[in-house]
């Protein structure tokens, strides 16, 4: 990018990574997380995927506009819940930084209002104690970002910007999805075995013959749990697709989001669910 400049970055997140905090203070940490330099004998990626988007099958998705720079395994415990139960790894994630093979004629960049919004919020949702990809940090830059705001036809230029988000894994329930609608269903147990031992273990035993039964309630009590959650404090996830969930149980893709300001079963801050799909009191229901 043009000109990569640190606005925000997490001090719980670094520690909780096992960096010290100056780290984030040298030329290096803004290179990488602003997309301009790889780390050492790291081989970056984006994931493909498909998902039900408003109910409906959209074929193959993916990452778009976020690049996996690297998993980081920690020797130390951190304080969330999110770091017992995944046995202290984590995916480094960059939204914002460019191209993907999935970005779908889009160019992969990020705003820095949505940027800011996704730093604020899910470290707001860790500190209450709610499931979330993590944000370590938020570099502005320097480049332009052409977008319609408000889809009225207005497009202006905004300051690009960089997140990196953190989480156990990114994979969600559309990863699955996209080989069983192929028929591919070695891709399906073989994803879902990867997920049990990476994600889940200690909870299920990789070679146990009921293992795919018990993984699915895992996964159904902890998405259950999560809307739970969500609703206790006036949460609106705004783009329940399946593209945008995780097995993990995390709040993950913080898109079109809202907070409720008075109780509103009807309110949604996605401008394009006309049918209020994915409105606050049908987030249970989804």
């Amino acid at each position: 990018v043009k000109d990569p400049r640190l606005v925000l970055y997490s001090e719980d997140m670094l520690s909780t990574l096992g960096f010290d905090p100056s780290f984030a203070q040298t030329e290096e940490f803004v290179r990488v997380l602003g997309g301009n330099d790889v780390i050492d004998d790291s081989a970056p990626w984006a994931m493909c995927y498909g998902g039900h988007q408003f109910g409906n099958w959209a074929g193959q998705l993916g990452d778009g506009r976020a690049i996996a720079l690297a998993e980081v395994q920690t020797t130390t415990r951190g304080e969330s819940d999110e770091v017992d139960d995944h046995n202290n790894h984590f995916e480094l994630q960059l939204k914002g930084a460019g191209e993907t093979p999935y970005s779908r004629r889009a160019d992969g960049r990020a705003v820095l209002r949505s940027s800011i919004r996704e730093f604020l919020c899910s470290e707001f949702m860790h500190a209450v104690g709610v499931p979330t990809t993590r944000a370590l940090s938020l570099v502005e830059t320097g480049d332009s970002v052409y977008r319609d705001m408000f889809y009225d036809g207005r497009i202006k230029a905004e300051k690009g910007a960089i997140v990196c988000r953190v989480a156990p894994s990114f994979i969600r329930f559309g990863s699955f999805q996209l080989p069983f609608s192929r028929g591919d269903v070695e891709g399906v147990r073989a994803l879902a075995d990867y997920c049990i031992s990476h994600d889940f273990k200690g909870l299920i035993q990789p070679n146990d013959p009921n293992r795919y039964m018990g993984w699915m309630r895992e996964v159904v009590k902890r998405t259950a749990e999560l809307i739970a959650q969500w609703q206790s404090i006036g949460f609106v996830h705004g783009v329940m697709n399946t593209d945008n969930m995780s097995p993990l149980g995390l709040t993950i893709d913080y898109g079109p989001f809202g907070f409720l300001e008075t109780l509103r079963p009807d309110y949604t801050p996605n401008l394009n669910d006309n049918s209020l799909r994915y409105a606050y009191g049908n987030q249970p229901f989804i």
